[in-house]
């Protein structure tokens, strides 16, 4: 469009912008029983198609020996030594049967092992697999428990920088039986929407992901409507594992889901805690940020860890004194301080050092490079402007002019840490915080603790996130449309 077109506050001036807008198709309108739905037309088409193809999966019938599956599964748990629990069963019998089928669960119910199982089930009905996550860590991770090759979704589906499209669609669809999407509540309607185009109608997919993490941010809520619809099987793990049981951080992430306070506990100098206390530092700088550097410095030492490599700090915002932009320049210095052998290059007001941890931030095709990988600068060459750093043990080299595609990540926002595990997560929550706190928020960055969390700010902060469900509000109609009340 070349115009801009406004409208003043006035209510009837604005239904005839809309009214307008949806003549000239740059609106699409949809009616419904208490108010009208709008969208751009590309979400309205991407959610409309996306219904039809899970639709058209779920209505092909899939032939399955329940038998052989279940004489499967006992001569799985005898090999094995680990039994599987009823539910767990359920799981795998949902996936050897369904088409479309969607495993979710909490921490601790055994989410990664019932998926190891599927995979392994799978394998032996002579299925082709693939394995996908939405970000490279998540990929990682899913490779480590499966012992599978696991690929982001980006590089599954052969993005094309060229065509600024994927390969893999509908005309040229993936060469598979079965596909696994793990930390589906990261999918957002267009990633979803081009996954389900490249899955033949004749292959099962199979989505894990816990619905009480953060949405994804992009628009939609994909698996969340999914689940809603009832039209699409879905087994919920509740069970917690004993060993899971002992673990403080998913004693304290249940109870902070159910809107109980954490239980905080004395920060020891036992390597094996799993839980530390939230640290009344004042409001908003003097104290905090010296304790958070206090914290990471002097205690995670004496914990077992070493600073550098386990510590990841999680910040609800990017703004503030304690957000992730000021926290980074503070924590680079007492994590990878100057030295005569790191070689550095600025830019920007940005200073990136060989040894800095740094996280991508925009979707890079060319280098296949996403938004919140993250890796570790191994080089810089100040004669060539250029700068190497490591992804997953894959070099990927950018020269000056695209420096601002990565930023330091000592410090990242826990929307950016969704589908990662670090053995000690640091998250400040303060009330300078307060536009973002929420249940879900806390949740998503406890859970991504694998040995030790520690809470840093005054019990009000922590408090307030414990209270506000405030999941952020997603206009949808998938839910609707799969479960037809809305075409």
């Amino acid at each position: 469009m070349s115009d801009v077109r406004r409208a003043s506050a006035n209510p009837q001036q604005l239904e005839q912008l809309i009214a307008d807008m949806g003549q000239d198709k740059e609106l699409m309108i949809e009616p419904q029983a208490e108010h009208v739905a709008c969208y751009a037309p590309p979400f309205y088409q991407s959610e409309r198609n996306l219904a039809a193809r899970v639709e058209a999966l779920l209505a092909v019938p899939l032939d399955t020996d329940m038998a052989r599956v279940k004489q499967w599964m006992a001569r799985f748990i005898q090999t094995t030594g680990i039994p599987l629990s009823e539910q767990q069963q359920q799981a795998v019998e949902m996936a050897a049967s369904q088409r479309l089928g969607i495993l979710t669960g909490g921490p601790g119910t055994g989410k990664t092992f019932t998926t190891r199982t599927i995979v392994a089930l799978w394998k032996a009905m002579g299925k082709s697999i693939v394995l996908a996550s939405p970000t490279g860590r998540a990929a990682q991770r899913l490779s480590e428990v499966t012992g599978k090759e696991a690929k982001t979704i980006h590089r599954l589906l052969e993005f094309d920088p060229s065509k600024m499209r994927f390969k893999r669609d509908s005309d040229d669809p993936l060469p598979v039986d079965a596909v696994v999407v793990d930390e589906a509540s990261m999918l957002d309607l267009f990633l979803a929407h081009s996954l389900r185009q490249a899955i033949p109608p004749t292959a099962q997919l199979l989505l894990v992901g816990d619905t009480d993490q953060l949405p994804s941010v992009g628009a939609g809520n994909v698996l969340g409507d999914l689940i809603a619809s009832t039209q699409v099987p879905v087994l919920r793990l509740t069970q917690v594992f004993r060993q899971a049981q002992a673990s403080q951080i998913v004693q304290n992430a249940y109870a902070i889901n159910q809107g109980n306070y954490p239980q905080l506990e004395p920060i020891s100098a036992s390597p094996t805690t799993d839980w530390s206390s939230g640290l009344g530092a004042p409001e908003p700088e003097d104290g905090s940020i010296q304790g958070i550097q206090d914290i990471i410095r002097d205690l995670v030492p004496t914990l077992g860890y070493a600073p550098a490599r386990d510590v990841q700090v999680l910040c609800p915002m990017t703004r503030g004194a304690v957000g992730t932009r000021n926290l980074n320049q503070v924590l680079q210095a007492v994590l990878n301080p100057p030295a005569p052998e790191k070689t550095e290059i600025g830019r920007g007001g940005l200073i990136l050092r060989v040894g800095d941890r740094v996280i991508q931030k925009v979707n890079d095709y060319n280098r296949e490079v996403f938004n919140g990988d993250l890796g570790t600068i191994v080089s810089v060459d100040l004669e060539e402007q250029e700068v190497t750093v490591l992804f997953d043990e894959r070099p990927v080299t950018y020269d000056r002019a695209d420096l601002n595609e990565i930023t330091l990540a000592w410090a990242v926002t826990i929307h950016k840490s969704q589908g990662s595990e670090y053995p000690v997560v640091v998250m400040p929550m303060y009330m300078q915080h307060y536009l973002m706190l929420s249940r879900n928020l806390l949740y998503t960055g406890l859970t991504r603790a694998k040995k030790l969390a520690i809470l840093v700010g005054p019990k009000k902060a922590i408090g307030l996130a414990v209270r506000q469900v405030k999941a952020q509000e997603r206009y949808t109609l998938l839910s609707e449309r799969l479960s037809g009340k809305v075409g």
